[in-house]
């Protein structure tokens, strides 16, 4: 008898323990990050390496197997140069290789501190003073020639970021004086010097974020912000 009543309190146990075992949650793959195709995954922006996560180096199909058709493709004595408006993205190739990668896009950023829009003392308070002055893709700017990066300034912000191959500049035609022009001036902005910022006419966005915004929607082309904030000051002046 006490055999049995032992095997019974068991046989319970067990029971037990497997019922609670059911009861609780299996545990779930983790979850993949959907990719949409021809859009970002990443904002980071490597010297002499990458930006978002186009990495010199790398077969030009492949980039057009992930972001598509280039808005235009413009066939230089030196490179290819792919230019994605969409994204203010600007890819060059040689020999079916990526050799730089450019970006205008105020979402790409070095480790959070330094990106498109920043100011230009920025970029030597990071990077130091050993950099040639020269063109980066139409601006002024600053080449890190060893570091593999380089600067465009519009005025005194930072308009367009550019990584390369270190030591390879003189590769890349966007680098270089007379460098192919990559993105066409943009004309007839939209008047947005009667709006309330960060009102809901605006989208809640400050007036240079949201003509930005508007000139994204109308043309697929991000302008940089000090260009937004320069052509909104002057909307301003022309209203007064």
């Amino acid at each position: 008898m006490r055999r049995f009543a032992a095997c019974l309190a068991a046989f319970f146990c067990v029971a037990l323990v497997d019922t609670t075992l059911a009861q609780q949650p299996q545990p779930q793959p983790p979850l993949q990050q959907p990719q949409e195709p021809g859009r970002p995954v990443s904002t980071r922006i490597v010297p002499g390496r990458s930006v978002a996560n186009i990495s010199v180096g790398t077969p030009i199909h492949r980039v057009f197997a992930r972001f598509g058709r280039p808005s235009v493709s413009i066939e230089t004595a030196v490179d290819v140069v792919h230019v994605y408006s969409r994204f203010g993205i600007t890819v060059y190739s040689r020999s079916n290789m990526v050799t730089a990668v450019s970006t205008t896009n105020s979402l790409m950023k070095l480790d959070q501190d330094l990106g498109i829009g920043y100011r230009a003392e920025t970029v030597p308070a990071r990077f130091g003073r050993t950099f040639r002055e020269g063109t980066v893709e139409e601006f002024p700017g600053m080449i890190y020639d060893a570091r593999g990066i380089g600067f465009g300034l519009d005025r005194q912000a930072v308009a367009v970021i550019i990584v390369f191959r270190p030591n390879g500049a003189n590769q890349v035609s966007g680098l270089l004086p007379g460098g192919v022009p990559v993105r066409p001036p943009i004309t007839g902005f939209p008047n947005v010097a009667g709006l309330k910022p960060f009102s809901p006419e605006t989208n809640f966005m400050s007036l240079p974020g949201y003509l930005r915004w508007l000139v994204h929607q109308a043309s697929g082309t991000w302008i940089t912000y000090a260009e937004a904030k320069r052509i909104v000051e002057e909307q301003q002046r022309s209203a007064r």
